[in-house]
């Protein structure tokens, strides 16, 4: 070993790290570079001699390590069309100055321009202004074009991928995919809703289709397709509707409401003439809890007077009551009677008297005064008491003449008290001209003879009024009768869902009808349309309800049917009115006589009054007797007259009549659904039928049986000529599609349809199986390119050029194109890109490591330089 070859080793060593730092150095500065793939140092021994004797330094070389088939790390980003591998393998792209339009970069086979083949991992891919995906290298993507006109890969070439598929054509809607719910009792009258889908036409406009659905009975369903714009239809026309009637019910007779009557006696004794009001006697009528009161005082019994007048004062006070009284009040005499202000609506009525207690008035004396020579002599009686009642009757005889003073109700407010009889009295014996001269003072009368030693002869005497209690009897006159309005049901039967079924009745002779439009659910639907058309005819007596499938028709007052009376004349001078037990409001009775005529029309205002013949017949012989007293006596509903005869004029009926008619409509055309009902089937479709589509175009699945596609398919033609469709509704005993379960409502799951509209471009996407998609705004998708994957058997051994691309070598092999996640290809990975597979901390590391170790080179340099000055000092 020589000095000089120390040198050249240390020299090739300071050589080999230069190359290792240069490395290092690409590393780092490439360290955020996309793509980037790291080169490591392989150092080689260099062994000029070695042998057991012998060994020369021979040095060291540095050559480059390619790290292309380290994974770098993937960073998801924002743009659609950043793609990134993970795994093995390239992206194929061309530089886009070296390539022309519609010119292959590569085939299966081998490079057809080798300039323009380059391999990259960088996939920062972007749309540039010719509509080529490139990177930010600059270089365009190649991949598996679609073609055009079948739309299948071309996979035998790769060249750039440019989207040029601006417009996406309209595609005709051939499939109708329905997922939904029926209800099994769906709400009563409430119209199932539409289900309405668009589909498109062969030129992509927009069409619509309606699925009307209505439930018949049970699992029974009708479904109806309506496709507006088409010439041809799903289900049209109609058949023979189904039987619909009318049926009559229970008639309920009218009944005319008569007014309760109560009459109220208010009696007590009379004495003297004089009916016995009694001052402070309160005398009250309670009708329904309010009390009509009246209490006798001075101050009012001058102007009562009398129990009639009492009467009298009690009814007016009860029919000028604010707010008025639920009743009538008239007087006959000493009675009051009170009616209901309302036929039909009963009242409660109580009386009652809170009596004052009587007086019983004496008299004492004579005291008795002799006579003088100058005065002569002086009787003295005295009234003990001080009240008197009306009937009271004060007596005083003179020398054999009686005078007397009646307390009545017209002199009850002079008298006030005995006092004022007295005076009274007084009064009337110095009227008499009876020699004597009457003084009243207090309650003390004195009667003087006029002559001096004159004498007087004086007896007195009362006769009070009874003391017997004033009283107030209720009498039951008249019972009340609630009124009852004629009523008849109709029942309707038939189908809802038929159009034109005509129900139609005639009340009193006038028609009214109904017509079924098909919108009806359910037959109370029906029944509440006629019964809506009876009542808008207001000049009808009746009105109508509906409840279910049955129609009540009401008369709107309540009237009595006509009952038959007839007057009896078969007996001499009797006249009987016979027939029914009651009377009629309009019948007329009459008795004549002669020339003589008496009638009594029964009204609905007396009827009350009147409500029985023998009623009747008493009120006929009042009216004869009142003109011819004593002519006519009644017995029950017999008049004893002699020379009489009566006829009757009996009222008409004042009740409807109804008449009904039907008339059958016509079934629409309809798809037939059937639900099943068994265990195993329960709520699937069993069965579709497409016999009553009439001339329309639906057909039904040929084969029905257990989990054989449930559909229907019908042909529209918008213009554009004959398009198929087929609605899909599941499978047949299998749930899913549709079905009927438990519910109200109707719940649609899924209703989708495959066609679209006329497309714009949209943006452009990568699919993780590097499929290339471009989206439309019509919401599809198209594949225009598919992104190989291109594996080497070396990659390590591949060509570096700038930009992150590699070229093919001897040393790589030949490129394999392979689809994504196939024969060890990576897989594509969208909206991401892969970093640089540098390790910073890795990397300084081997910084250090270079830097020492060409350190420790120079150090060798150095070492032998300083060893050469010894050798050539050793001639000095």
């Amino acid at each position: 070993m020589s000095i000089f070859g120390s040198m050249t080793t240390a020299v090739l060593g300071l050589n080999a790290q230069s190359k290792a730092l240069g490395h290092i150095s690409d590393n780092i500065a490439n360290s955020s570079t996309i793509g980037y793939k790291r080169v490591d140092s392989a150092f080689e021994t260099m062994v000029l001699q070695s042998n057991a004797r012998l060994h020369a330094p021979g040095g060291v070389s540095a050559q480059p390590v390619f790290m292309n088939n380290i994974q770098g790390n993937l960073t998801q980003v924002q743009s659609p069309t950043n793609v990134a591998i993970q795994g093995q393998g390239f992206f194929s792209v061309t530089k886009l100055n070296t390539q022309n339009s519609g010119t292959l970069v590569q085939t299966q086979t081998g490079t057809v321009n080798a300039s323009a083949a380059y391999y990259t991992r960088a996939g920062d891919f972007e749309l540039d202004k010719n509509r080529y995906l490139v990177n930010s290298a600059g270089f365009a993507l190649n991949g598996w074009v679609t073609d055009p006109v079948t739309g299948q890969l071309l996979k035998d070439q790769v060249q750039p991928i440019q989207v040029n598929s601006l417009i996406d054509k309209p595609v005709a809607t051939s499939t109708i995919d329905l997922s939904a719910n029926l209800p099994a009792t769906p709400a009563p009258g409430v119209k199932i809703p539409d289900s309405s889908i668009q589909i498109f036409d062969t030129q992509g406009n927009a069409r619509t289709v309606n699925l009307q659905w209505r439930q018949q009975a049970g699992g029974d369903w009708r479904l109806s397709l309506d496709t507006p714009g088409s010439s041809t239809k799903a289900v049209d026309g109609s058949f023979t509707g189904y039987p619909a009637t009318a049926t009559f019910g229970q008639n309920i007779a009218g009944v005319t409401a008569v007014a309760q009557t109560n009459a109220v006696v208010i009696s007590g004794p009379n004495v003297n003439g004089q009916d016995n009001l009694r001052i402070g006697d309160t005398f009250t009528v309670n009708v329904d809890g309010t009390n009509y009161s009246l209490k006798i005082t001075s101050d009012n019994i001058s102007s009562i007077r009398t129990y009639s007048g009492l009467a009298g004062s009690l009814a007016n006070q009860i029919n000028s009551a604010s707010p008025a009284a639920a009743v009538m009040a008239t007087v006959t005499g000493n009675v009051i009677h009170v009616s209901a202000r309302n036929a039909g609506t009963p009242f409660k009525i109580t009386q009652n008297v809170e009596g004052a207690a009587s007086t019983s008035n004496t008299i004492t004396g004579p005291v008795t005064t002799a006579a003088t020579a100058t005065a002569g002599e002086i009787d003295r009686w005295t009234f003990p008491q001080s009240q008197i009642d009306i009937g009271d009757v004060f007596q005083m005889t003179v020398g054999g003449v009686t005078k007397s003073v009646t307390v009545t109700a017209q002199t009850y407010s002079v008298y006030a008290n005995v006092t004022g009889v007295a005076l009274e009295l007084a009064n009337r014996i110095n009227a008499g001209g009876l020699g004597v001269t009457a003084v009243a003072t207090g309650g003390v009368l004195s009667i003087q003879s006029n002559t001096a030693g004159g004498t007087v002869a004086t007896t007195g005497g009362i006769v009070n009024s009874s003391a017997a209690a004033n009283t107030m009897t209720g009498v039951f006159s008249t019972a009340n009768v609630a009124g009852v309005r004629q009523t008849r049901t109709v029942t309707l039967t038939g189908t809802p869902g038929d159009i034109g079924t005509v129900y139609s009745l005639n009340v009193n002779g006038t028609p009214v009808s109904y017509s079924t439009t098909g919108a009806e659910m359910t037959m109370e639907d029906i029944t509440a349309a006629l019964a809506n058309k009876i009542n808008s005819n207001t000049s009808l007596p009746v009105t109508a309800s509906a409840q279910g499938g049955v129609i009540s028709i009401t008369a709107k007052t309540a009237t009595d049917p006509a009952y038959t009376q007839t007057m009896d004349n078969s007996v001499a001078n009797n006249v009987t009115l016979a027939g029914a037990a009651v009377t009629d409001i309009g019948d007329t009775y009459t008795i004549t006589n002669g020339t003589l005529t008496y009638n009594l029309p029964i009204t609905a205002a007396n009827h009350a009054n009147y409500p029985t013949p023998a009623s009747a017949m008493a009120a006929l012989a009042a009216q004869i007797n009142a003109a011819n007293p004593g002519t006519a006596t009644v017995a029950g509903s017999t008049i004893t007259w002699v020379g009489a005869t009566g006829a009757v004029s009996n009222t008409t009926a004042n009740q409807f009549t109804l008449e009904q008619t039907c008339v059958v409509g016509q079934t629409p055309a309809h798809i037939g659904l059937t639900f099943g009902k068994t265990p195993e089937t329960v709520g699937t479709l069993t069965n579709i039928s497409t016999a009553l589509v009439g001339t329309g175009t639906a057909v039904s699945a040929a084969t029905q049986a257990s989990g054989a596609d449930a559909t229907v398919t019908f042909t529209v033609d918008y213009g554009f000529g004959p398009q198929q469709v087929t609605l899909n509704m599941g499978k047949y005993q299998k749930p899913g599609g549709l079905t009927q379960y438990a519910g109200e409502q109707m719940n649609v799951t899924q209703l989708i349809q495959n066609g679209a509209p006329r497309g714009q471009f949209k943006d452009v996407v990568f699919g993780d199986n590097g499929n290339v998609l471009v989206n439309y705004d019509n919401g599809r998708s198209k594949v225009v390119a598919k992104v190989p994957i291109i594996t080497f058997n070396n990659p390590n051994g591949l060509q570096r050029e700038s930009g992150g691309v590699f070229l093919e070598s001897e040393e790589a092999g030949k490129p394999n194109f392979n689809d994504p996640e196939t024969n060890g290809a990576g897989a594509v990975i969208a909206n991401s890109v892969e970093g640089s597979n540098v390790d910073i901390a890795d990397e300084f590391t081997k910084l250090i490591v270079t830097q020492r170790t060409y350190s420790a080179n120079t150090k060798i340099v150095t070492t032998s330089d300083e060893m050469l000055q010894e050798v050539l000092g050793l001639k000095r």
